[in-house]
């Protein structure tokens, strides 16, 4: 794991239970320090974990950080000799810079000189935001990414294990789930070209999050370059959603509206498409929008995230229970233009069992077995059913874009 420090930011007091550290011990050494203690590193050196927690704060706080090169990271060579050039026990310190696509430092004023002092190695990322890090006024209509997401059985799961466990259950799902991918970390994993090579990046992309009782909430400006990595982010959600045992359905959509958290606005078409396509569904996945076929904006969307697949909907009879709903729709969808009930498709589906197989170990098929327990409704089991197919679609075709020529570029 690498923990990374971005210099010029004022730290933030953390509450931890672990009495190894500080209450202002910053995140990132934290998250390393976590990483090294796990693989080992004071019982290799022969010293407590106390000892060793002193002893690489001293180092942590000697390498200093400036306005370039402003984030650092810190390894030990003997649990984590992969990062290391080096065959030695000594700490390894490495500062990287943010370099533009031209290959020159971002934010190095006029005669600037890097750090140079022993134990210290110089790295260098591609690092920015597709568009310039600007975003519009929350109180002011602009054009979102929109991913509207609803845990299903939210009902029936608190007369099962009861209040007490549900909360549980749903802190773990706003700790472990939403804020990693929201606005709380926003830097990603990206790729860009530096003089016609392919190399490493980092994405600034801070997605916003709203959540109430039931039902999450997750948008984005739209830009061409957010498509990507807003649908990846949806996915790791969906898919912890889905570990800890609260499986959810939702819907992507594309359009404008006003989102503004402080005042408690939310208004938009897009959130009505994505309202209507989530009810629709019969299965645990996450559907993308017809909004996304805009002639206007061409919406660029990554083969890798998605497939082409028709989701399972509910069937007439059920559409029909919630009519006094689907005429306030009607009324609504008249003034804000919104797609119709027949219209809502896109054709394409979050490929969120990739991101399963990428991030977690094992089948998500075991999850979706335990949760399908015998007391459930025939109703409620063919949502399970139909997840289960998709599943084994999205393994048997996980190549479907590429063809046989084509070599991968990991980020």
């Amino acid at each position: 794991m690498i923990a990374v420090c971005y210099a010029n930011k004022k730290k933030k007091p953390m509450r931890q239970k672990d009495s190894l550290f500080r209450a202002d011990d910053e995140k990132a050494f934290v998250t390393l320090v976590r990483d090294q203690l796990a693989k080992g590193s004071a019982k290799i050196r022969g010293i407590s974990d106390s000892e060793y927690v002193s002893m690489v704060r001293k180092r942590w706080a000697s390498y200093g950080t400036d306005a370039v090169y402003a984030m650092k990271l810190l390894f030990d060579p003997l649990v984590q000799p992969e990062y290391c050039d080096d065959n030695h026990d000594e700490f390894y310190c490495l500062l990287v810079a943010r370099i533009d696509q031209n290959g020159e430092l971002v934010d190095a004023p006029p005669g600037y000189k890097p750090p140079d002092y022993p134990g210290v190695h110089l790295s260098h990322i591609v690092a920015g935001s597709p568009s310039g890090g600007h975003g519009p006024k929350p109180s002011e209509a602009a054009v979102y990414l929109i991913a509207y997401l609803d845990v299903l059985g939210f009902e029936s799961l608190l007369k099962r294990v009861g209040l007490v466990e549900l909360h549980r259950l749903y802190e773990k799902l706003l700790k472990t789930a939403l804020v990693p991918n929201s606005e709380a970390y926003p830097w990603s994993k990206a790729r860009s070209l530096v003089r016609g090579e392919v190399v490493p990046a980092l994405m600034w992309l801070p997605i916003e999050t709203a959540y109430f009782s039931d039902s999450i909430l997750m948008w984005v400006p739209y830009h061409p370059g957010h498509v990507g990595e807003f649908l990846t982010r949806t996915a790791k959600v969906f898919c912890e959603a889905l570990d800890i045992g609260l499986p959810m359905r939702g819907a992507i959509a594309f359009g404008e509206a006003i989102l503004d958290k402080e005042s408690n606005t939310f208004l938009g078409a897009p959130l009505v498409e994505a309202a209507r396509l989530e009810k629709e569904q019969n299965w645990i996945g996450v559907t993308i929008g017809a909004s996304f076929k805009s002639n206007q904006y061409k919406i660029p969307v990554p083969p890798e995230v998605v497939f082409m697949y028709t989701p399972p909907v509910k069937a007439n009879e059920e559409k029909l229970s919630s009519c006094l709903i689907r005429k306030f729709f009607k009324l609504f969808n008249r003034a804000q233009k919104t797609p119709n009930e027949e219209s809502l498709l896109s054709g394409l589906v979050l490929d969120w069992p990739r991101i399963w197989r990428a991030s977690k170990e094992g089948s998500a098929l075991k999850w979706l077995n335990t949760l399908c327990s015998a007391e459930l409704p025939h109703s409620i089991r063919k949502r399970y059913q139909a997840t289960t197919l998709f599943y084994n679609h999205s393994e048997r075709h996980q190549d479907w874009f590429v063809s046989k020529e084509a070599t991968k570029i990991d980020a």
